[in-house]
């Protein structure tokens, strides 16, 4: 099963490969840059993108470009490219039944492949997810983990299975390849984006402190929100707070229009996750992911015993 897997997926994981270890690379690359070019005391707010860099700036820029937009996607390009057509690409193709009459039964099949890919993709996502918090050391004793909560481990390698394993499922259950992809990537993103969105900064009651009283020690946590409490203790986001001032922000809001609120008796508070509660969130949301992950190879799994091919 090992050759024949290697056979079957070898482009798949050798573009795989190359994407997750070139990335790894230039992690490297800008962070023995920066080490390098940079004094320590101007490191950290180099990496955490707060300081001029000099000639490191442009790629620590395209970079935090790739946080936003690639990255996050990479494992939902796992499904894609490599989970979705396992089981797809073998019944449109037929090709499975020539695993079939060499005495392989269908489980074994399926355990033998979700295990060797499923032992690549953990390798990969590791090793990238390792170069990327050593470039992003530097920024941590000011600015704290949370910047780097998506490429962090062990978050990213289950995000990494989950993307995998959801193609998988939406190969099993579906059996057309195309229909298998667009289903791995639209699953992922409405699995991704609410836990960024909603979710994460749930997983512990946020703490609330006045703006004015940010500290560095907070600042290395995770701000959550921003909105204002009157006299009597009731909250409100920044238009409603207006609103009752008679404020028109319309031209938009600055610090005058903070001094303002203030001089109407509202107060600006920050609603934040503390820095402590980085590896507690990660262990969160990595259960998260492998549970999803489980369910996605169990349902893949009663599939294919279930359906006739």
């Amino acid at each position: 099963m090992i050759w024949l897997t290697w056979r079957q997926h070898r482009v798949a994981v050798l573009s795989t490969a190359a994407v997750f270890l070139g990335l790894a690379a230039w992690f490297l690359l800008i962070g023995s840059g920066t080490r390098g070019s940079l004094a320590p005391s101007a490191l950290s707010d180099c990496v955490g993108l707060r300081f001029d860099c000099g000639e490191w700036q442009s790629s620590l820029m395209r970079l935090r470009d790739l946080e936003q937009t690639l990255l996050p996607l990479l494992p939902a390009l796992l499904g894609v490219f490599l989970g979705a057509p396992m089981l797809s690409r073998e019944t449109e193709q037929r090709t499975f039944r020539y695993t079939w009459t060499q005495g392989i039964t269908r489980g074994h099949w399926l355990k033998s492949k979700v295990f060797l890919l499923g032992a690549v993709i953990v390798l990969l996502s590791t090793a990238f997810s390792g170069a990327y918090m050593w470039l992003f050391v530097p920024a941590v004793p000011d600015w704290g983990w949370f910047d780097a909560f998506n490429q962090a481990m062990p978050v990213f390698p289950a995000m990494c299975l989950f993307g995998f394993a959801l193609g998988i499922a939406a190969g099993a259950l579906t059996r057309k390849l195309l229909v298998s992809m667009a289903l791995a990537l639209g699953g992922f993103l409405a699995v991704f984006l609410p836990i960024v969105i909603w979710i994460r900064a749930a997983y512990q009651a946020p703490l609330s402190i006045p703006a004015d009283a940010y500290t560095a020690e907070a600042r290395k946590g995770w701000v959550v929100d921003f909105y204002f409490r009157d006299a009597a203790g009731s909250s409100y986001d920044i238009w409603e707070a207006s609103r009752q001032a008679g404020m028109d922000l319309s031209g938009g809001f600055g610090s005058k229009d903070i001094e303002q609120l203030n001089q109407a008796g509202f107060t600006e508070y920050m609603s934040f996750q503390p820095a402590d509660r980085f590896w507690t969130f990660q262990l969160i949301e990595t259960g998260i992911y492998l549970w999803l992950t489980a369910g996605c190879i169990a349902l893949a799994y009663w599939l294919l015993r279930r359906k006739t091919l």
